[in-house]
């Protein structure tokens, strides 16, 4: 059965590749192994929300749930229509918004969250256009408590986004060798001053 649901996923993401391929960040979902190391590196306390930007088909969701973070505190920000619906079968309880990860501020204060620990963002940023880096990174940061960290991981050895152009430190957690591709994990610090 679990065979089953990997084949689906697999279908389903593909699929989406098929069809937008600078929309997704690899053609293969990520592995249990990056989906445990972004979970060992998110900042989380009971009663605080973690946050996903572009949940695709879970893999990442489930790392978190798997570290024992409630459904009810992960909210999955996924722009496609059919991934969302995907992840809300799939992961029941959590929050799924099929919504633009440009408009967090506005998702947040119609969901009620305040306090957010952790933002993860899973999205493609080495392809997109500086203005859509700039606005997911400014209100990945903005949606943050304290103390709160945003997490981006990615399939570049290098910075996914011009960290000094937005006014912010990209600090390399790790890299990922067992993902296709090899994955590293960022976290995005505001410039002092």
């Amino acid at each position: 059965m679990q065979q089953a649901g990997l084949g689906r996923e697999n279908e389903l993401f593909f699929r989406q590749w098929l069809r937008s391929p600078r929309s997704v960040g690899s053609i293969t979902p990520s592995s249990r192994a990056l989906a445990r190391a972004v979970a060992e590196a998110v900042i989380w306390q009971p009663g605080r929300f973690v946050v996903e930007l572009g949940g695709g088909t879970g893999a990442i969701t489930q790392g978190l749930l798997e570290r024992g973070i409630p459904r009810d505190r992960v909210v999955v920000i996924e722009l496609d229509r059919e991934l969302a619906a995907y992840l809300r079968r799939r992961l029941p309880g959590c929050i799924v918004v099929e919504g633009d990860a440009t408009k967090l501020d506005v998702i947040l204060a119609e969901l009620g969250v305040r306090d957010v620990a952790t933002v993860i963002s899973g999205l493609p940023m080495v392809r997109m256009p500086f203005t859509f880096q700039k606005a997911i990174v400014e209100q990945g940061l903005n949606a943050l408590g304290t103390p709160g960290t945003m997490l981006q991981y990615s399939y570049a050895p290098v910075p996914p986004v011009p960290a000094r152009r937005l006014g912010i430190r990209a600090e390399l957690v790790r890299y990922v060798f067992r993902n296709l591709p090899p994955a590293t994990i960022w976290r995005y610090h505001r410039l002092s001053g």
